[in-house]
């Protein structure tokens, strides 16, 4: 009997500091990674420079089918959570540009999308909306780098979506809302995730480029030399984050967990005060329901002694996000030593087969 292997979307995530292609392929024995590669490429121009390198070894690559997900990366979109009331409930449409129009600039125009978040307890007559708000320029140098692989655009979406809807897949069937924090490089976002939805999402001060940047000072002063010695080459000549920076990193923290729980140990407390307050906000909107855990992703949640900080800051279960162990996904080694770094792009895989 001829066994037909089914393959997902190629998923395409256009991230901060790099892109990330992953096709999944799967059967009776259950999914694994047929493709998955890192291309690294930084500021506006590295949609198109990725997918010149996709092209350069499209045929190592074994990609199947035309259509192609596409990942926004975080730190390109505006979030905002827009309180509609019996006051402005008659405006929603308008209240809800002028906010768009409030929080991104793009010499193109602005694309934005909204969703109600409502918990099951109202207060009183209030709704929150959760507002997206990205730049018709970043839109567009998606599609083109797409095109330009003579692939179609089946979908689009901001990289926290993806990565609630893998994530969701390890807690399918858990009544608790469970939380996620994804420490991106210039934007972070703390959801939590009920019922299978996102209910609640929200940006935090702390992101993955203060975090290197706290680490920079606290190693350097460590060993009394300057970064520019200690981090031999975390960053091109351009002032671009290269792909050794968070290895680098781990090597020269070895001996300095100390100093570096001390240093983060702020930060931590400034992010857990933020979560906790919105734990609050959502238990108050959900019959006092309480998160489980909470998974870690992101550049941020890479560097050394973050988790550990964060957990101990916080009152319940923290740690990196594993979705390919949690499901049995069968993937390479580079993939499997930085799952929470993949997140979007298994999210926007998954998208294809729902």
């Amino acid at each position: 009997m001829k066994i037909i292997t089914k393959t997902s979307p190629v998923a395409l995530h256009f991230g901060a500091l790099d892109t990330r292609l992953l096709q999944l392929e799967g059967g009776p024995g259950g999914w694994s990674v047929r493709s998955a590669s890192i291309y690294s490429a930084q500021g506006k121009a590295r949609h198109a420079q990725a997918a010149e390198q996709v092209a350069e070894e499209r045929r190592a690559l074994r990609l199947i089918g035309k259509d192609a997900l596409i990942g926004i990366s975080s730190d390109a979109v505006s979030v905002n959570l827009v309180p509609i009331d019996d006051n402005n409930r008659g405006r929603l449409q308008q209240v809800l540009k002028d906010t768009a129009t409030r929080s991104s600039q793009d010499s193109e125009g602005l694309e934005f999308r909204y969703i109600p978040i409502t918990g099951s307890e109202m207060v009183g007559s209030r709704e929150d909306y959760l507002l997206l708000t990205v730049g018709a320029s970043e839109l567009r140098r998606c599609r083109a780098a797409v095109e330009s692989l003579g692939m179609r655009p089946a979908g689009m979406e901001m990289g926290a979506f993806p990565i609630a809807r893998a994530l969701q897949e390890v807690h399918s069937g858990e009544e608790d809302p469970w939380g996620f924090l994804h420490l991106g490089f210039g934007q972070s976002l703390f959801g939590v995730v009920h019922q299978g939805e996102i209910c609640f999402l929200k940006p935090m001060q702390l992101t993955g480029s203060s975090l290197l940047s706290q680490m920079e000072i606290t190693l350097s002063n460590s060993e009394k030399v300057g970064p520019s010695v200690l981090f031999d080459a975390p960053s091109t000549s351009d002032g671009q984050i290269d792909s050794n920076t968070i290895s680098n990193l781990h090597q020269q923290s070895v001996g300095h967990a100390v100093e570096l729980l001390h240093s983060l140990k702020s930060e931590a407390e400034s992010i857990a005060q933020e979560i906790r307050a919105c734990l609050r906000h959502f238990a108050t909107r959900n019959k006092g329901a309480r998160m489980s855990c909470l998974e870690l992703t992101g550049f941020g949640s890479s560097l050394p002694e973050v988790e550990n900080a964060l957990g101990k800051s916080l009152d319940l279960p923290v740690g990196l996000a594993t979705p390919f162990l949690s499901l049995g996904i069968q993937a390479p080694p580079q993939v499997r030593a930085e799952e929470h770094l993949w997140c979007t792009a298994l999210g926007l895989a998954m998208r294809g087969e729902q």
